[in-house]
């Protein structure tokens, strides 16, 4: 596996700035492209929920419960990325894996996304470097658990979304 950052080379957090609902678009598409390479159409997200919570909200540890999502569409999965990247939001996965391939990608806090991508990918090039800047990262799976998953509590699975 090789592990890639992807960064936003703007402020995220700038409300009234045209260049972030750019740079949000070429992010989505940039990890959307990456995990859907070769087909790859297998993809999950945990969504931990308190019960009656909003999906893809704040949960509490302990409370919290989780919901194995399944994102069918390029559409649903591109639907979930932009909101994980958006550092205004407070809603969105930290991971999103391929149940084929092990492409994972996880998200920062203020736009960033890592990515986990096979050796025989094609490594991700940023559509414009002003905006987004790719650099393969080794030292993401070797030093940081950014790829190890979470249990928040080790209660059984529920599935569905």
């Amino acid at each position: 596996m090789k592990a890639y950052g992807i960064f936003p080379r703007i402020d995220m957090t700038v409300e009234d700035d045209p260049r972030v609902n750019s740079c949000h678009s070429l992010v989505s598409e940039l990890v959307c492209d990456c995990l859907r390479a070769d087909g790859d159409t297998y993809h999950v997200a945990v969504d931990w929920r308190d019960p009656d919570g909003e999906a893809w909200g704040i949960c509490t540890e302990g409370v919290a419960q989780p919901h194995v999502v399944r994102l069918e569409t390029a559409e649903a999965l591109q639907e979930l990325v932009r909101l994980s990247t958006d550092p205004l939001s407070i809603r969105g996965a930290s991971a999103i894996r391929s149940m084929a391939t092990c492409r994972a990608a996880t998200f920062g806090h203020d736009g960033q996304v890592f990515l986990c991508l096979r050796h025989e990918d094609n490594p991700p090039v940023s559509p414009n470097r002003e905006l987004v800047e790719v650099a393969e990262r080794p030292e993401l799976l070797t030093d940081t658990d950014y790829f190890d998953g979470v249990i928040v509590n080790p209660s059984p699975l529920v599935n569905g979304g």
